[in-house]
C-alpha cells in the first residue's frame, strides 16, 4: 500500500473542499436556470414541454447535490460515480440550450473534472 504524505493529504483536502463548493454553486444555478427556463416555457402556454424540462434541470440538480453529499466518502465506485455525474452534467450543457447560463455551468463542470481526476489515488486507496 502506497503511504500518502501530509502535504498531498491536505492537497487533497482542499480539492475535495473545492469540488464540494463548486458542485453546490453549480446546483444553485442549475436550480435558478431550470425555474428560469420553466417559467418563461409555461409562459408561452407550453405546459408539456415545461414538465420535461423542469424534470431535466432537477434530475440534473439535485444529481450535482447528492455528489456533493457523497464527495467525502472513499471507495472506487464513489470516485467514479463523481466523475460520471461531473462529465455527464459537461456533456449536456453542450447540448442543452446554447446560453451565456450553460457556458458558466460547463465551465464549473470542467473545473470540477479538473479537481477530482487527480484525486483517483485517494479515492481508490484503502485507508
Amino acid at each position: 500500500m502506497k503511504r500518502i504524505g501530509k502535504r498531498a493529504r491536505e492537497t487533497n483536502q482542499s480539492r475535495i473542499l473545492i469540488a464540494r463548493i463548486l458542485f453546490h454553486v453549480n446546483f444553485l444555478l442549475w436550480l435558478g436556470m431550470g425555474v428560469f427556463y420553466v417559467y418563461k416555457i409555461a409562459e408561452d402556454g407550453n405546459a408539456w414541454p415545461a414538465v420535461m424540462v423542469s424534470f431535466f434541470f432537477c434530475v440534473s440538480a439535485f444529481s450535482l447535490l447528492f455528489a456533493a453529499q457523497i464527495l467525502s466518502r472513499r471507495g472506487k465506485r464513489i470516485y467514479f460515480t463523481l466523475v460520471f455525474v461531473a462529465g455527464l452534467n459537461v456533456f449536456l450543457t453542450f447540448f442543452g440550450f446554447q446560453d451565456f447560463p450553460f457556458i458558466i455551468v460547463a465551465l464549473l463542470d470542467i473545473v470540477i473534472l479538473a479537481n477530482l481526476i487527480p484525486l483517483k489515488d485517494h479515492y481508490v486507496a484503502q485507508a
